[in-house]
């Protein structure tokens, strides 16, 4: 079970740091550009305090630290072919083609690590990403399918392409790589993803908004402190459980970012603007169904 926990509360933390991190790209940031430098930095800072706070354990091979280190950057140009996608298509339809990645890291799984799925676990993977899928569908305000289609390859390559970030991590860990330095690895190789993709300009433009104290606030408390936590509960969840399993799990975060969006969309918040229309109230409780139905099952399988 400790897997499950695991996998679950790195989605719901992950959830709330999408969440704040849109409010940042809305609202604080000037460009896309700026955000990649941001989390550039957010993730280089924890990625060194981990790395020289634990060192290199004495029976490191170079194989784990080559798949670790390709873990982190195929993860950042997963992302940042899911933020082209999100150019080219709606939002929430651009999630839901992304959000089919773990019956890509089941497949990987199989053939290359090894891992062995019943019947009922698959099944139980296909109801959890049926689930997060739905939880993104929305009523489209583009009618026809000619720009879904120019999407729809980059977002397929997105998903394959952190399907294979799991796998690699998998593969780091298995081969007796720590928990903390999978991470360190990992995130290293990300930050320096993002660098590439930001130019060093985006580094300079990124100054000015740093000077607004709540801009700063959110990026720390979203990007410095929970996306580090998080991050460290799915390598660890990864190293306990089935990558596949881990990865159908990781998959809910879209249900975790609907409800963290619409708690922010509140009155009393007010940290974001996104109501939520009646008509959608059936889609989202059938969602949770599937999504909890899904978890129920891979708990007891």
């Amino acid at each position: 079970m400790d897997w499950i926990l695991l996998s679950l509360f790195s989605a719901a933390l992950f959830g709330v740091v999408n969440a704040v991190e849109k409010r940042v790209i809305d609202h604080h940031l000037p460009s896309l550009g700026v955000y990649y430098a941001s989390i550039s930095i957010s993730l280089m800072i924890p990625a060194a305090i981990v790395f020289l706070a634990t060192g290199v354990p004495d029976q490191t091979t170079t194989y784990s630290l080559v798949m670790s280190a390709l873990s982190g950057s195929t993860w950042g140009v997963g992302l940042a072919m899911v933020f082209w996608g999100f150019k080219l298509e709606e939002a929430s339809r651009a999630s839901a083609i992304f959000h089919t990645f773990p019956v890509f890291v089941a497949i990987i799984a199989v053939v290359w690590l090894g891992e062995t799925l019943i019947p009922g676990q698959w099944a139980a993977i296909i109801v959890i990403v049926g689930g997060a899928i739905l939880v993104s569908v929305r009523r489209s305000s583009r009618p026809g399918l000619s720009r879904f289609s120019r999407a729809f390859p980059v977002l397929i390559t997105a998903s394959l392409i952190t399907a294979f970030s799991h796998a690699f991590a998998k593969a780091a860990l298995d081969d007796g790589l720590t928990v903390w330095m999978t991470y360190s690895i990992r995130t290293g190789a990300m930050s320096l993803a993002f660098a590439f993709l930001a130019k060093p300009a985006s580094f300079l433009r990124l100054l000015p908004a740093l000077r607004n104290w709540r801009t700063v606030g959110l990026i720390i408390i979203g990007d410095f402190l929970m996306a580090p936590v998080a991050s460290i509960s799915l390598n660890w969840a990864t190293s306990l459980g089935a990558v596949s399993l881990v990865a159908a799990l990781a998959a809910t975060r879209p249900f975790f970012v609907f409800l963290v969006s619409s708690l922010f969309s509140t009155q009393r918040i007010k940290l974001l603007n996104e109501p939520l229309e009646r008509e959608t109230l059936a889609l989202k409780a059938a969602a949770l169904a599937m999504i909890v139905g899904g978890i129920a099952a891979l708990s007891l399988l």
